[in-house]
């Protein structure tokens, strides 16, 4: 899975080799591990590759490797978090809950405004430097004072040690804090790194506290990487809470065709494949040994519905269009690259509304008779070419799309249902980013968007893009509700208020939540050990683990 900076930003417009830190590169170091070209296994015990050195590792490939500054990088890869744990993690099964990992717990003061990270002792970096409070601070502070994630904990005014432990101070209590924790762009740098580097140079020599680090970077090719020492996690889902028994793990991020990774995972050249098309998805069923497996990151595809529009302006028009639409059907066309969305926080979201789930799909969709009566009640009929018109016009507007991947199969089949009750929808396919700014600029009839994101806070402030979609009175509304989840300590009262906020959307019958995209992943599943979670989550601790 990976998680792109760049295209929330879109949205929003959504190692070294060497102990301690230095001002310089990283280079390849002087080990055991296979150099570009020299993959080939011995032989395999449990599923672990036995190389030519005795040296046991597996292999995995991932699209890409942006760096180990997990605040600066401008993206993060799903391999990427074997070198940087997070504070907590959020419990796969239950979104609203969180998990032990670097830190064992965490107290909040009965106003909300002073949270106390509960660190382990006996953390260490991979060099066997002691993990600090004071590394905690500065790591969060560098994020604070320049991190593009920084939004999402800039409610902490200042920090300070207590003991081994240590104290945010914050403006408010916000719930996107405790998710920023669990998530790869916060975490631990050594603050000696963070003091004597520049960010070009924490581009690849930050030293992040991880189950591994990077021992060799071949720009273009691999990553090698070694397991740290001295680990340990508190994290409840593994039974190995130390270091990983591994002698090293290859990071294959060439450039590589569909076809050949699918080859070399069905050939036991490559372990895991982080991320496969539904070409490879459907591939892969047939191969002895390999699983696949959904990873997909919450996320939601919608349109907006101009309100402006000589037709769309009609509340009983637009309610008919969200009516007729089939996605069980718009599923079976993408043949399980998406899945049918009834809201605009999906269950595999933080604060994930059954009610308002259950409100949507009974009430503005898979009506067909309902939306023929409403279009009749709005004073439209049937033209002889099976249109329906009003006052000589025919009942058509231009849904944009992206010009690439499911959304455009999703179109074509919104274009065929909508044409079974008349209604005459025209799709035009450009850029996604071009799609944002023709909404913005309410140069538009409908258009697709996409927010990929977990936590819900972030859902709801950004998925309006047309800013005519709402009255100022009705928005205020809608944003006060959101601020309401945002500042709640109380988990319940939160889903309760994103249920309010979303019938805030509903309403208006603008905003019409569709569908999420659906992501695998592929493994052979001979691998001991490799623990598999529910929402696709995959953890390396417990590989070749004898307990």
């Amino acid at each position: 899975m990976k998680r792109i900076m760049a295209l929330l930003m879109g949205i929003i417009m959504l190692v070294s080799a060497f102990a301690g830190c230095s001002n310089t590169s990283p280079t390849p170091a002087d080990t055991d591990a296979p150099s570009s070209g020299d993959n080939t296994p011995a032989n395999t015990n449990g599923g672990v590759t036995i190389d030519e050195n005795g040296k046991r590792t597996i292999t995995i490939y991932d699209s890409e490797w942006l760096g180990t500054n997990l605040y600066r990088c401008t993206g993060w890869y799903g391999s990427q978090d074997l070198i940087a744990d997070t504070f907590f993690l959020m419990d796969p099964d239950d979104r609203n809950n969180v998990l032990p990992r670097i830190c064992e717990g965490y107290e909040i003061s009965e106003d909300g405004l002073t949270m106390k990270l509960i660190m382990s002792e006996g953390m260490k970096f991979y060099d066997g430097t002691d993990v600090t409070p004071e590394d905690v601070i500065a790591s969060i502070q560098y994020g604070l004072d320049g991190s593009d994630w920084g939004y999402g904990y800039s409610n902490i005014e200042s920090m300070e040690a207590d003991g081994k432990d240590v104290i945010l101070h914050l403006s408010t209590y916000r719930t996107d804090l405790m998710h920023f924790l669990c998530t790869c762009f916060m975490g631990i740098i050594k603050k000696d790194c963070l003091d004597t580097m520049t960010d070009d140079e924490l581009q690849w020599g930050a030293i992040p506290y991880g189950a591994f680090y990077v021992d060799e970077y071949i720009p273009g090719d691999r990553i090698i990487l070694k397991p740290n020492p001295y680990y340990k996690t508190n994290l409840p889902l593994v039974e190995n809470k130390g270091p990983v028994d591994l002698d090293y793990i290859t990071v294959i991020v060439a450039d590589t065709e569909a076809f050949t990774q699918t080859t070399m995972l069905a050939n036991g050249d490559i372990d895991i494949l982080t991320g496969i098309n539904m070409e490879q998805y459907a591939e892969l069923q047939t191969v002895e040994n390999v699983v696949t497996l959904e990873n997909t990151y919450p996320n939601i595809e919608y349109f907006e519905l101009n309100q402006d529009h000589k037709d769309l302006q009609d509340i009983n028009v637009r309610k008919a269009v969200m009516l007729a639409l089939d996605r069980d059907a718009m599923e079976e066309m993408c043949n399980g690259a998406m899945k049918p969305a009834y809201s605009m926080i999906t269950e595999g979201m933080q604060f994930f509304s059954e009610k308002a789930e259950a409100y949507f799909k009974d009430n503005l969709s898979n009506n067909v008779e309902e939306a023929k009566r409403l279009l009749a009640e709005a004073g439209y009929t049937m033209n002889g070419e099976g249109y329906l018109e009003k006052d000589g016009s025919v009942l058509e507007f231009t849904f944009l799309t992206r010009s690439s991947g499911t959304g455009v199969t999703v179109a074509q089949e919104m274009q065929l249902q909508l044409q079974e009750i008349g209604i005459k929808m025209n799709i035009e396919t450009i850029d996604w980013n071009y799609i944002y700014e023709r909404m913005a600029d309410d140069d538009y009839d409908a258009g697709i968007a996409v927010l990929e994101w977990a936590e819900a806070i972030l859902v709801l402030n950004y998925a309006y893009y047309d800013p005519n979609t709402k009255s100022d009175a009705d928005m205020q509304v809608y944003k006060d509700l959101v601020e309401k989840a945002a500042t709640s300590s109380d988990m319940d009262q939160a889903v309760e208020y994103v249920y309010e906020a979303q019938m805030e959307m509903f309403k208006d019958c603008a905003i019409v939540p569709l569908y999420s995209d659906v992501s695998y992943c592929a493994y052979r599943n001979d691998i001991n050990g490799l623990v598999v979670c529910g929402d696709g989550s995959l953890f390396y601790n417990d590989i070749n683990y004898a307990g």
